[in-house]
Parts: structure tokens; C-alpha cells; sequence
């Protein structure tokens, strides 16, 4: 009978452990920067609609207006649309080039 090598397999067991626990923290790494660079992709569309949205309220112009006021409610609804679905369209996967 062959005598058991106690320490080498101890030994084994924590480098095996060691490269598994090396390659968790590189998935969590991996992903905590993809779920990062989203958050902020979405955060930054927001902003940028948001601006879009109110961009009207300070480019007013005092100066007599040569043409009748349209009043619809239909651009600020499709503003709104617009603002909604940028928020709420990114896509988890790789964009493709």
C-alpha cells in the first residue's frame, strides 16, 4: 500500500481553490464594469433628453413672432416618447460595429 501524501494534496486543494477564487473575481469584475458602462450609457441618454426636453424653455425669444403660435401638445408627447424609450432600450449584449 502506497502511503498517502497529506501535505501535497493540502497543498494542491489551496491552489485550486486560489484559481477558483481568482476566477470569480474576474466574472464579478467583468460584469460589475459591463452592468457599470450600461448604467451609465442609460444615465447619460437620460441626460441628454432631458436637455432636449428643456432646451425650448431657455432658447425663448422675445422678438414678434412673424407667424401664428401653434399650440399642440404633439412634439412635447413625442419628446416624452423619445425620452422614455432612450431610458429604457439598452441592449445587455455587445453592440455590434
Amino acid at each position: 500500500m502506497t502511503p498517502i501524501d497529506i501535505p501535497t494534496i493540502e497543498r494542491q486543494a489551496r491552489e485550486l481553490r486560489a484559481a477558483e477564487i481568482r476566477r470569480l473575481h474576474g466574472l464579478f469584475a467583468e460584469r460589475s464594469v459591463l452592468l457599470l458602462r450600461l448604467a451609465t450609457d442609460s444615465a447619460m441618454t437620460g441626460a441628454r433628453a432631458l436637455g432636449e426636453t428643456l432646451r425650448p424653455l431657455f432658447a425663448w425669444n422675445p422678438q414678434t413672432r412673424s407667424a401664428p403660435l401653434n399650440v399642440s401638445l404633439e412634439p412635447a408627447f413625442a419628446r416624452l416618447n423619445n425620452v422614455v424609450r432612450s431610458l429604457f432600450s439598452w441592449n445587455p449584449q455587445e453592440r455590434r460595429s
